[in-house]
Formats: structure tokens, sequence, C-alpha cells
């Protein structure tokens, strides 16, 4: 049996602007996705497909045709279909891979909830590169076509500096003495402002030298020494971009009297938020009904 694992991933800064050729701070996650390959020798022509949730209970599970990847049965369509999508992508980049003298048995597994959002579909982009060996850039741009950071993310285990014209990666160490101080909290379900901030940020006219000012604070962000020089960065970043999109912050929306800094990860209205501590931030954020607090250090690699 073969053995793939990838990376989840969260945005710590550079989003929107990073479409744009900008650069983009990005943080591997220690949870992330497994795939598990056996050779089959009983059966031929036939890609047996079982995913499975953090729980073990069953997401999803499928039967492909190899040589043609048509879908014999399932037991969800939509879910099939987008893995055949990646599939049949993954054959136009290595189709001798795909032999019909051949048989797979494939099982997926998550290794966080779901609806934590930290890359299902990019780390099923990477494993399914890795297996089939081939550039998961280039699975990721006839399939998703994301900006990629994601998909670097998968790939590698410290954070990263990331621009995607072209796709250029730079492993960051970060020697932050203030780790203690970062905090992940869940926002507990897809907000409805994700697409739509996005779309917004997409139909107006580029600003270059804000794109530009931007992504040098996304290095400056990189290189920074104390929580405040941080905090000073996130704040500024945001502040810069909402006045560009006439777009409230999260931090205006939901925590507005927090004394520390909130910041969106990524889409703005996504997941996670990063939360630098100050006294009684817990209970602050457990009164409000956001009880999934992750430390920094047990959700970065």
């Amino acid at each position: 049996m073969k053995e793939f694992r990838s990376n989840g991933k969260l945005f710590l800064i550079g989003e929107y602007i990073v479409m744009d050729g900008a650069k983009a701070f990005a943080l591997p996650t220690k949870f992330g996705q497994c795939l598990f390959v056996e050779e089959n020798l009983n059966q031929e022509n036939l890609i047996s497909w079982k995913a499975k949730k953090h729980d073990d209970s069953l997401w999803f599970e499928a039967q492909f045709e190899l040589s043609s990847l048509t879908i014999i049965k399932t037991s969800n369509q939509k879910l099939s279909e987008s893995l055949q999508k990646i599939l049949v992508q993954a054959k136009s980049l290595n189709p001798s891979f795909f032999n019909s003298n051949l048989s797979f048995k494939c099982e997926t597994k998550l290794e966080y909830p779901q609806e934590w959002g930290l890359g299902s579909s990019s780390t099923l982009i990477d494993l399914i590169a890795k297996w089939v060996e081939i550039n998961p850039f280039e699975l990721n741009k006839l399939t998703f076509n994301t900006s990629g950071y994601d998909v670097a993310c998968a790939h590698h285990s410290q954070p990263i500096l990331f621009s995607n014209n072209p796709i250029t990666t730079q492993l960051i160490d970060l020697n932050w003495n203030f780790i203690d101080d970062l905090y992940f909290v869940y926002l507990n379900q897809k907000q409805d402002t994700q697409a739509v901030v996005g779309n917004h940020y997409k139909n107006k006219e580029k600003n270059w030298d804000l794109i530009h000012y931007l992504s040098d604070l996304v290095e400056q962000a990189t290189k920074v020494e104390s929580l405040n020089e941080l905090e000073s960065i996130l704040d500024e970043y945001q502040d810069k971009l909402a006045d560009f999109m006439h777009q409230p912050k999260v931090k205006d929306l939901y925590f507005s009297d927090y004394k520390g800094s909130v910041k969106s990860l990524g889409a703005w209205g996504g997941d996670f938020v990063l939360v630098t501590k100050r006294e009684g931030f817990e209970e602050y954020f457990k009164q409000k009904g956001y009880t999934t607090i992750v430390p920094f250090r047990e959700m970065i690699l």
C-alpha cells in the first residue's frame, strides 16, 4: 500500500491581491488529508474510491472505470463528478498512468472537521498529483484554478511567501517569540459575505499603487520581531483594503470592542480569524458564541 499526505492551509495576509501577482504569506497547518492507495490484482480497469471524514464516518464513495474514468456507481453524484474532473485532468497530464490492466483501491481521510475549511480540495489536488506523479500546480490550473497558495501549503511543511505570476514559493523560518499570543478562532459557519466580497474586489478597477503597497506589507509581516509590529501590519493591511473595497472588516462587524487585532484569513467572511491575545480573550469570544479557539502552536507547522 502507498500512503500520501498533504497539509491544510491558512492564509495569513495577502488575500485578494495575490490574484494580481502580489505576495501572499500563508501557513501550512498540522491538519491535512491522507490518501491510501492499494493496487488490486484481482480486478482490472477499476478505481474504487472511498472518502472518510475526520471521525472515520463516510463522506462518499464511488467506482470509476480506470481507462475512461466513467462513473460506475456512487453515493454522491456531485462529489463524484468533482473527483472525476480532477482524475480526467490528471490523466491528461500523465496518460500512461491510467493503464486499463491495473486496478486501484483508494481511500482518503481528513484530519480535521470538514467545516473548518482548511483545504479539502487543495489537499486532494496535491494528493492526486503525488500519486499520479504530475505537477500539482498544473493540475490545480486545469481544475479549481485557485491562486495556488493553497496547493503550495499542501506541498510544504513550513510557512511560505507565495506569488503566482510566475509561481514562486519561499520558505520562511518564523522565529517569533510571541507565538503564544496568537490564536485562531473559528467563526462557526461559512459566511455569506465570502463570495460577495471576492467578486466585489475582482470587479473593481485595479489600483496598482495600492497592490504594490499591500504586497510590501505582506513581506514586512514575514520579518516582524514583535507582536506590536505584526498587529500594526495586519491592521493597516485590513484598513487599506477595507477603504478600497468599501467593505467592513470582520472586527468592525463582530468584535469592534476587542482590544487586540482580529484578522480575516483568506477570503473575508472565511472560516477562521487570527486574534492576538489580550487578558480575558477566551471568555470574550466564548461569550459571543465562538467556542473553538486553537493556539497557533497547535494549528501551524
